[in-house]
């Protein structure tokens, strides 16, 4: 899934985007990148049938980014006056 490539060391929105993500959510994203990272140190594909379809592609991180953006912002409304 896309949202499976954003970094949290580089972004702190995202590290507490996944602190914020349900434990089941987490687990699958976890999975699913020691699953890649496990496949590209044995030189191996990820069959067919197991990639993830387009429209499965949902934006997961997308709900909760846009939570902590909000609240920047009036943070920063708040400091500023």
């Amino acid at each position: 899934m896309k949202d499976d490539l954003f970094n949290d060391m580089l972004h702190p929105d995202v590290e507490e985007a996944l602190r914020r993500l349900p434990q089941e959510i987490l687990d699958q994203r976890n999975f699913r990148i020691v699953r890649a990272l496990q496949l590209s140190a044995c030189h191996r594909i990820l069959p067919k049938e197991q990639w993830t379809k387009y429209e499965e592609d949902v934006p997961y991180l997308k709900p909760y980014l846009d939570e902590i953006d909000k609240e920047n912002e009036e943070k920063a409304r708040w400091e500023a006056s």
